[in-house]
């Protein structure tokens, strides 16, 4: 059992690319409307709800339609977030070379070469990568550019020049989002005090609306600043931010104020400012004190409410983890997986689960060998399930086929096969590249 998660960072992660129809200027475009019926715009409509194997089938009919600017783009997204990284580069590259007029279309092309660069980088293909950031620092977004090449750097252990185009990166966008995730990528790096620089440094910027009360708050919680965390998110909580709510409990009972904590979360719920936020809360505060069943039901409240429906999932499995019950743990992370492909912590979750669920399988395969229970005796349960406490629980009649060897159920619609995009990109995927003429 890894992390338990109270609040959602809702990071600007250095690969989540431009929302497409804000660099709409320069296209020639037949809109960016809603309600488009054709193979495209239905594509679009499958991203948006996480449906990838559905949009790449959508897209090859808009390919096959003669939009093969815009639909190779869209395939190469959605093979993005199934882990196809290879296809997904040569949708990209097939992308740009549909694109006959270079001039016209500039900003669709950055658009692309984002994403290339995004599946460069999953594949460790860093020069390649580079390459394409150096043409972009001649684009729009000159900032996003360096922060990404600044980033290669720091994965090749090259700080120098990632400092340097870090700094350049914020001098050019200095944006508190920026400035997370610099210090991130030096945390990574185990490199804290290198990153802790950036992080006072946007201190200095002056906050004018809630978010950035809560991007501030974020800040001095990375850095212990506790009471200037608390501040920052009080603000942030007053206007309206479930996200600042979370982040505040977490610093309370990272302070050892767990009694605070439960109030705020509590006030939540009364208020319904952020119920579904109050009673994730209050679940990790049953959790770290080691009642799961009250977690389980706070988390079970919380999902009836309209927010923060990741985190509790999240916690939801994460209390069947501490049950050891790995088996409903991760059959219910292959949902959360198929619904947020993008969630850091479940990734890195997922895998622990994976070799969680082999070692149950183990266990069962073995006990039921020997037609003994998990602790050696001869009193195995007749309907075939067993709870041993070293290996969580199983039951024997729960067998799903596992075709990929990840120990995990092959989902039966085909729209998940267990590998996912390790990164954020954007949601945004644009109603628009609806361009007449390319």
């Amino acid at each position: 059992m890894r992390e338990n998660t109270i609040w959602s960072k809702s990071r600007t992660n250095a690969r989540r690319l431009i929302p497409a129809c804000l660099l709409a200027g320069a296209l020639i475009f037949s809109g960016c409307g809603e309600g488009e019926t054709d193979a495209y715009h239905q594509g679009i409509r499958a991203l948006q709800n996480r449906d990838y194997a559905g949009a790449l089938g959508k897209f090859q009919n808009s390919v096959d339609d003669g939009r093969e600017a815009e639909g190779y783009r869209g395939i190469g997204i959605a093979d993005m977030y199934l882990g196809k990284y290879e296809e997904a580069s040569e949708a990209f590259s097939r992308s740009l070379g549909a694109v006959k007029y270079q001039k016209q279309n500039k900003a669709f092309l950055e658009d692309v070469l984002y994403y290339q660069a995004q599946a460069y980088l999953e594949l460790e293909k860093y020069d390649d990568a580079a390459t394409i950031y150096n043409q972009l620092l001649e684009g729009k977004n000159p900032g996003q550019a360096y922060l990404l090449r600044g980033k290669i750097y720091a994965i090749q252990n090259k700080f120098g020049q990632a400092g340097q185009d870090f700094q350049k990166a914020v001098s050019r966008n200095p944006s508190y989002e920026f400035y997370l995730e610099i210090y991130e990528i030096y945390v990574k790096s185990n490199r804290q005090a290198d990153g802790a620089v950036f992080l006072q440094e946007a201190q200095r910027i002056k906050p004018s609306t809630g978010e950035d009360n809560f991007q501030l708050g974020r800040i001095s919680y990375e850095l212990k600043e506790y009471d200037k965390a608390e501040e920052y998110l009080k603000k942030a909580v007053n206007s309206g931010s479930s996200g600042a709510v979370q982040l505040l409990g977490k610093v309370y009972m990272d302070a050892g104020k767990k009694d605070k904590a439960k109030k705020l979360y509590q006030q939540c719920i009364t208020d319904q400012t952020a119920p579904g936020a109050g009673y994730n809360g209050l679940a990790l505060c049953a959790m770290e004190e080691g009642d799961y069943a009250a977690a389980l039901k706070y988390v079970t409240k919380g999902l009836s409410e309209k927010d923060s429906r990741e985190e509790l999932l999240f916690n939801e499995i994460v209390i069947y983890e501490h049950q050891y019950d790995f088996i409903t743990a991760a059959e219910k992370m292959q949902r959360f997986l198929a619904s947020y492909p993008t969630n850091e912590s479940a990734i890195r979750e997922n895998k622990f689960l994976e070799s969680r669920v082999k070692e149950t399988q183990g266990t069962a395969k073995a006990v039921i060998g020997s037609g003994r229970s998990a602790d050696g005796s001869d009193s195995a349960a007749e309907d075939g399930t067993y709870s041993p406490e070293d290996a969580g629980s199983f039951n024997d009649g729960q067998d799903f086929t596992d075709n990929d060897g990840d120990g995990i159920a092959d989902d039966t619609d085909g729209s998940v096969d267990g590998t996912y995009y390790n990164g954020d990109t954007q949601e945004e995927y644009s109603n628009g590249y609806d361009s007449s003429d390319w």
